[in-house]
């Protein structure tokens, strides 16, 4: 409904009763912007930003250096801008990504069905991994045992819970396991910079999603010669934990 049409709908034919009435009425304001916000803004941005990266200085060391050696890369990489993302942008993805996991924590919790999605560069085998294609997805078929998808796919047994290679249409492939799971929540894992985007794809979708990041990058976009990754398996059992309880154990 148009303001035009709510203002219509309130003067009716009396035009001068129906003004003073919607002046009398004080507008709720959701947020007022002072003429100090912006000097504000930009102590706070400065002061976010000088004591997370003294705070995250060890996980945070090779970023510059990556990003020099990006800006040698030949214009007409694909992926060229995605390496250039500028530094302070790693440490918003960061608190984006915590942020959308707090908010997301109850509604996750009370979904009936999770599902996990998980990015090709985990696999051990990388392009010569023996996945098999499903209906919502590429899957893990434990070809290798000391692969980190395997030991995930191992503890998602133990919950009854699917997994998935992720898709490049990652709000399509959500979409279409939620089809047949109605009430679904999603655990992500990805990288630094991709994982808070890919949850607001599953907010996008109407799911909840919680995310473990990748312990470090391996994938094309970080290296000349591809290697893989994996992430924090035991971050990944809090958050099943959390939400099933310890399996095999008393409730």
């Amino acid at each position: 409904m148009s303001a035009g049409f709510f203002m219509d709908s309130i003067v009716g034919k009396n035009p001068g009763i129906g003004y003073i009435r919607l002046m009398r009425e004080k507008p709720t304001i959701t947020f007022r912007l002072g003429d100090d916000f912006y000097d504000k803004l930009d102590k706070f941005t400065e002061k976010v930003l000088k004591d997370g990266y003294k705070y995250f200085e060890k996980e945070f060391a090779n970023i510059d250096g990556f990003l020099e050696k990006a800006k040698c890369d030949i214009l007409n990489r694909d992926d060229l801008s995605f390496r250039l993302t500028p530094k302070p942008f790693y440490l918003i993805e960061m608190l984006y990504y915590k942020i959308f996991d707090e908010t997301n924590r109850e509604a996750f919790n009370k979904a009936k069905d999770t599902v996990l999605i998980l990015p090709d560069c985990m696999s051990l085998m990388l392009d010569k991994c023996k996945r098999e294609r499903t209906k919502y997805g590429k899957k893990c078929t434990r070809c290798v045992p000391k692969c980190n998808v395997h030991e995930i796919m191992l503890l998602a047994d133990k919950y009854n819970i699917e997994g998935y290679f992720s898709r490049r249409t990652l709000t399509e492939q959500i979409e279409k396991i939620k089809r047949d799971k109605p009430s679904l929540s999603v655990i992500g894992v990805s990288c630094l910079l991709t994982l808070a985007s890919g949850m607001r794809s599953a907010k996008e979708a109407g799911v909840p999603a919680r995310g473990v990041f990748l312990n470090f990058t391996g994938c094309e976009h970080w290296a000349d010669k591809p290697f893989p990754t994996e992430t924090a398996v035991g971050k990944l059992r809090a958050i099943l934990e959390e939400k099933y309880g310890i399996p095999d154990s008393p409730s």
